[in-house]
């Protein structure tokens, strides 16, 4: 949610504090940054030029320039066609939980969408059969979406789940997680698995993003608290919105 400070207070909020020992560039940059990702500036909303974050904060334009280019190369921010810098639909995705990826957007200040390419019962591939724990017979219903955030389109994913968890794919709505939750299907385990992969024709033909795009691919083992098997999904997001954190508490 943006926050509903004045813009010139939302900018003094930045400038770096001379009594603490940290660069003030640093300290400037590690704001900047927390701002961006805390939803100061809603998706939409142009973040204000160089120039003016200098004045407001003291900063030189140069340092200013700086963090702001620094913030593009990490695809926090990105410039538009219309020379305005915007916030990213970055998607901060921790290790340690399971999130659902419509949550993960709204916390940014962003609109989750998908659209349904295709929501089916059928026969299990090999990956299916071995990655679910299949028996002979068994079936899958298999669903694949395209993922947004504000229109834009961020990745695609294609779950696949045993008939006897979901016998009709048509009884998802927008999320996975929520018949789940409303049918106390809850998850005691997962496991997931990231690689960077490149959006092939197929890809790109299936849901609209460009061919030769870097993708980040996570394949993802869902249990209930029994052992069984009753999720497998394949996500395919944009590198550039895509944010994996991995934190060790000992």
């Amino acid at each position: 949610m943006a926050s509903s400070l004045h813009p010139d207070r939302k900018l003094l909020a930045l400038a770096p504090d001379p009594s603490l020992p940290q660069p003030a560039l640093l300290q400037f940059f590690q704001k900047l940054r927390i701002a961006v990702c805390a939803g100061y500036w809603m998706p939409s909303e142009a973040l204000p030029g160089a120039a003016a974050i200098a004045i407001v904060t003291g900063m030189a334009q140069r340092d200013v320039e700086q963090a702001l280019t620094l913030l593009r190369q990490e695809n926090w921010i990105a410039t538009g066609e219309d020379g305005h810098d915007r916030i990213t639909p970055k998607i901060d995705q921790p290790v340690s939980k399971l999130s659902s990826l419509s949550d993960m957007l709204r916390a940014r200040g962003f609109t989750p969408g998908s659209r349904w390419i295709a929501r089916t019962v059928a026969e299990p591939d090999l990956d299916e059969q071995w990655r679910l724990n299949l028996q002979s017979g068994n079936k899958v219903a298999r669903m694949e979406r395209i993922r947004l955030a504000n229109e834009i389109i961020i990745g695609y994913e294609r779950s696949s789940l045993p008939t006897s968890i979901l016998p009709d794919p048509l009884q998802v709505g927008s999320s996975l997680y929520q018949y789940m939750t409303d049918h106390q299907l809850n998850i005691a385990r997962a496991v997931e698995e990231i690689e960077a992969v490149v959006c092939d024709a197929e890809m790109a033909a299936r849901c609209g993003l460009a061919a030769g795009q870097a993708l980040l691919k996570l394949t993802r083992v869902s249990a209930l608290q029994n052992g069984q098997i009753i999720e497998l999904t394949y996500s395919y997001f944009r590198s550039d919105y895509y944010h994996y954190v991995v934190e060790l508490n000992d």
